[in-house]
């Protein structure tokens, strides 16, 4: 139950209009059981603003699931919401970010993609630079400040960069990022070369990945001309074993353009050994494929030579033949 102060206010006055000592008075006998405005934890704060406002109670539980009280939040809150502080890294399209990004404070953003559709009220600092990784701009950062990043930090911007140029085997690559990775390796105390072949060993392998996860664990939307495009990628030395489940990830790609009302859903099995991918398409539009790249699906698929890169050889081309 939940007890507010206009109870504890009524509790004390008689029928005479005299005071109750509300020492000896339970909490069960005023605490108010029925009918109880509650919002769940995924309520958007509008939503709830609005209903606040209808009842003007100071405060106001939160709950889960299965109405447990999770905490409180008081008019005050409602009304003028903490908005939560955000910096956008690798990313600066909506539909690639955050749930909820609208109502946060965007302070900066740091990428190398083409300029999205994110907008600020105020100015901030934006740095976007034609570069094979996002990581790059981040460790440049480190060095301008005259900061030299730790052991650990090194470590894992020198993976970040190794893996988004496929150590430089992307055509995105640029002499910024081969000498960032030379610098950042020298502090993290690794090799390059066995160290990115271990990477993609590790990361290429399909052992105990569902479909789903295949699809959807680097996959972006974008909205061009009034067309949902999803585009997954999934980089892999072991291209057998993706044959082996291949009917099932189309399966979940096919389920997804449904689910999410996207007009072509495309996934990449990039091939790291052979330097191309192979396109897998769905949805109504997947004819744009032939008009943006020259090339015929054939059962829904076609492999492209040379082809490593969504954001430089992918999106560009479907983005002049969407248009």
């Amino acid at each position: 139950g939940i007890i507010s102060r206009s109870d504890m206010s009524s509790c004390c006055k008689n029928e005479d209009g005299r005071g109750t000592d509300l020492k000896n008075v339970p909490v069960n006998r005023i605490m108010k059981k029925d009918n109880i405005i509650s919002f769940k934890s995924t309520d958007l704060v509008d939503d709830a603003k609005g209903t606040a406002l209808k009842n003007g109670y100071a405060n106001y539980p939160i709950v889960d699931s299965e109405d447990k009280v999770l905490g409180i939040v008081s008019m005050e809150n409602l009304k003028s919401p903490n908005r939560k502080k955000i910096i956008l890294v690798d990313h600066n399209e909506k539909a690639q970010s955050v749930d909820g990004l609208e109502d946060a404070e965007i302070l900066e953003v740091l990428d190398h993609h083409k300029i999205g559709d994110i907008q600020t009220g105020n100015p901030i600092y934006f740095r976007n630079e034609p570069i094979g990784c996002t990581a790059t701009i981040v460790a440049s950062r480190f060095f301008e400040n005259g900061i030299e990043p730790s052991r650990k930090a090194a470590g894992l911007l020198c993976s970040a960069i190794i893996s988004d140029t496929l150590l430089f085997r992307s055509p995105t690559s640029t002499d910024k990022d081969k000498s960032m990775l030379k610098k950042l390796s020298a502090i993290a105390g690794i090799d390059p070369e066995p160290f990115s072949m271990q990477m993609f060993k590790a990361a290429s392998s399909l052992e105990g990945k569902t479909p789903d996860k295949i699809l959807n664990e680097d996959f972006k939307v974008f909205n061009i001309s009034r067309t949902k495009l999803g585009v997954g990628q999934v980089s892999t030395m072991d291209t057998e074993g993706f044959n082996s489940i291949r009917n099932r990830v189309i399966d979940s790609m096919k389920l997804k353009c449904k689910n999410e009302n996207f007009d072509l859903v495309i996934l990449m099995v990039t091939n790291i050994l052979k330097n191309g991918s192979e396109l897998i398409a769905v949805g109504g539009q997947k004819d744009v494929i032939s008009k943006a790249f020259g090339k015929e699906l054939k059962d829904g698929s076609v492999y492209i030579p040379g082809m490593l890169s969504r954001k430089k050889q992918v999106i560009p081309p479907l983005t002049a033949a969407l248009s």
